[in-house]
């Protein structure tokens, strides 16, 4: 009441776009305590065409359609005047559109409180006593991750106040991934592969468990049948079978106690050259239903998943392992299985940290045999 009167007579004076169209929204705002209100922006109404600011002019519109639900009688006639050069006025299209928009809601609206509902709104905000963020950690670190969006002023979670159709999910992955120099997986829409995928938490320092895994020797090649001694240059009798070469014996034996953070599986696999990595294919049978069904086999065999998703056209998985005696060399691997039906196979890019260079391509090899035994339902 003490800030309301004077209103009038500050209008007179300010020159200010910005401070008129403020003092003109006060006096919608506050006509029912302002005696002079109707008065004063029936004045700015007749200077309708030497107001040059739509700031104004919009400040104007609004204030008249407020004050005609407290001041009624006073206000009929010149809002009347007010919509008339406003709708017609196209030198800006907000005032144009909101000028229609009350003209329309006026005629066509059967109850005029139906139109103060849409014109007169309260603005007075809700006292916040307790954030939830603040009360609860959990709440506070989900927060955290959705920090640029709007569950920060909902204090909630986006999966509670957006449609599940509508809802992203992203994988976690550090800021440089570690195996980005590998072959690139081609992914069509972000939009509803990131709903398939499951988290995978790289920064993650809690390994899956995992048990002791030995690759078995694989069965010598028969022998070949005893020779008479002749030589058949000619080939006409029945072919003397060659010996086929005996496979050397696997013998890798993987530390199933070892663990591995996401930032030491990132600084290892960066300080091996891409030239250095070795590249195996293993063909398969069956499609595994999912990469829990590969997962728990591997992580049997010693050989630990790190992260793993299940893309559109492929399963993906970032692996790890290290030998329990000798060299005790740390693998590194990122693995793709494939869901295309007439190419079902699984490839491996694999890295050796640490150990003897010279071994490093047999490991692998062994390597390969344990993980072909750990998935011997799908090869």
């Amino acid at each position: 009441t003490l800030i309301a009167p004077p209103l009038p007579r500050a209008v007179k004076y300010v020159s200010e776009p910005k401070g008129k169209a403020a003092l003109v929204h006060l006096l919608g705002e506050c006509g029912e305590v302002v005696p002079e209100a109707p008065y004063s922006l029936e004045k700015l109404i007749d200077q309708y065409d030497d107001i040059d600011d739509a700031g104004v002019k919009i400040a104007l519109l609004e204030s008249t359609m407020k004050l005609l639900f407290k001041r009624a009688p006073e206000v009929q006639r010149m809002l009347g005047r007010l919509l008339s050069k406003a709708t017609e006025d196209v030198s800006n299209q907000d005032l144009h559109d909101r000028a229609l928009l009350y003209y329309r809601l006026l005629r066509s609206s059967a109850d005029p409180r139906t139109v103060e509902k849409v014109v007169v709104t309260s603005h007075s905000l809700p006292v916040a006593t307790l954030f939830s963020e603040d009360d609860d950690k959990e709440v506070r670190e989900e927060l955290m991750k959705e920090f640029d969006s709007l569950s920060i002023v909902y204090g909630a979670k986006s999966e509670n106040f957006i449609a599940k159709e509508f809802q992203v999910k992203f994988v976690r992955m550090p800021a440089e991934h570690p195996l980005e120099s590998a072959a690139p997986v081609v992914d069509p829409g972000v939009n509803e592969v990131a709903g398939q995928m499951q988290e995978a938490n790289l920064l993650g320092d809690t390994p899956v468990p995992a048990t002791n895994g030995t690759a078995s020797a694989p069965a010598p090649a028969p022998a070949a049948p005893a020779s008479d001694g002749v030589m058949d240059l000619l080939g006409f009798s029945d072919p003397v079978p060659v010996p086929a070469a005996a496979a050397p014996a696997a013998s890798l034996e993987l530390d199933p106690s070892v663990t591995l953070s996401g930032e030491e599986y990132q600084s290892k696999w960066g300080a091996v050259a891409d030239s250095e990595a070795i590249t195996v294919t293993i063909p398969l049978k069956a499609l595994p239903p999912s990469t829990d069904a590969v997962e728990g086999p591997l992580g049997a065999a010693a050989l630990t998943t790190m992260a793993s998703g299940d893309l559109p056209t492929e399963l993906k998985f970032f692996l790890y392992a290290k030998e329990k005696a000798g060299s005790m060399a740390l693998f590194l691997a990122q693995a793709s299985i494939s869901k295309d039906p007439t190419n079902l196979s699984m490839s491996m890019t694999v890295k050796c940290s640490g150990g003897d260079p010279g071994s490093n391509k047999d490991k692998v090899g062994n390597l390969e045999t344990i993980v072909r035994s750990a998935l011997s339902a799908y090869v």
